[in-house]
């Protein structure tokens, strides 16, 4: 999931230095996962679910400032709601895991001069949402009451694991006109992997993570394949937290989709990117 300030469910950006507490992690998992595997496993399904905060960055931070703030209240939960523009048309940004609602800075302006009304969440444990874990069933059920309260939704744009909350969503009956997957991993097995390989999960750890029939009602490539709704699928060439692989596969099973692959934006800068906010643009005006 990340670069220096995102984190995708255990993947590592390149040439980051691993902190203590991992180091120890990985010491526990790949030396004692075989001899106490249960336990390990339970803790381990306990980090799956986890959240962690970055840094806000100093755009985010601005665009924070400037939007009109609200709570939408999700099964008691407060959820950060951000609102740049007075009218038009209303185009969601859906976050990654460990990111924020206010990562869509870079496209607020663009859209708003276009237009629309640029909308967005803090999923539960994320950014100004308490709560330190969730999972996609919680964070797809943020999308459905954001649908009902600020609804009908002209189009999502979606950054990593936003992808997969979005996918679910739509389909069990959020509505949309377009959409839009940024860097957004195919399905839950490549995720899992990730997990595991950071952690240097013992080959004997009892993998109560994902339990099948589960992972294969989230992973969103089992999630579109009979979606009407035409969507974007922006992924780079180097990215070294979801690759490209990930993003063809998505195009690939998506009715319809267009696939536009970047070069040297890696996976989070690709948000900032002037061509691909254009590109975003031309397609949800369409």
């Amino acid at each position: 999931m990340a670069n220096s300030k995102e984190q995708l469910h255990g993947s590592r950006a390149a040439n980051r230095p691993l902190p203590p507490a991992l180091r120890l992690m990985r010491f526990l998992f790949g030396r004692m996962g075989g001899v106490f595997p249960r336990l390990l496993g339970r803790w381990a399904f306990r980090l799956w679910f986890r959240t962690r905060r970055f840094p806000e960055s100093a755009a985010g931070k601005r665009a924070a400032r400037e939007a009109e703030r609200e709570i939408l209240p999700v099964n008691k939960i407060p959820v950060a709601v951000y609102r740049w523009g007075e009218s038009g048309p209303v185009v969601l940004f859906v976050h990654g895991w460990s990111g924020r609602g206010s990562q869509v800075a870079a496209f607020v302006e663009p859209l708003v001069d276009t237009g629309y009304q640029v909308m967005a969440v803090d999923l539960p444990g994320h950014g100004e949402t308490p709560g330190n874990s969730t999972n996609i069933l919680e964070c797809a059920g943020v999308i459905r009451e954001f649908e009902n309260k600020y609804g009908p939704l002209h189009a999502a744009i979606t950054h990593s694991f936003g992808g997969m909350v979005l996918a679910y969503a739509l389909k069990h009956g959020v509505g949309l006109e377009r959409a839009v997957i940024i860097s957004a991993p195919s399905d839950i097995d490549f995720l899992l992997e990730s997990f595991a390989s950071t952690l240097c999960m013992h080959p004997g750890f009892d993998d109560d993570a994902a339990e099948e029939d589960f992972a294969e009602r989230i992973s969103l490539i089992n999630n579109v394949g009979h979606l009407d709704v035409p969507a974007l699928v922006v992924h780079d060439g180097q990215d070294t937290s979801v690759p490209f692989t990930q993003g063809q596969r998505i195009a690939a099973t998506w009715p319809g989709a267009r696939l536009m692959k970047t070069g040297g934006l890696g996976h989070g800068r690709i948000l900032r990117d002037k061509e691909v906010i254009e590109t975003v643009i031309r397609f949800i005006s369409i």
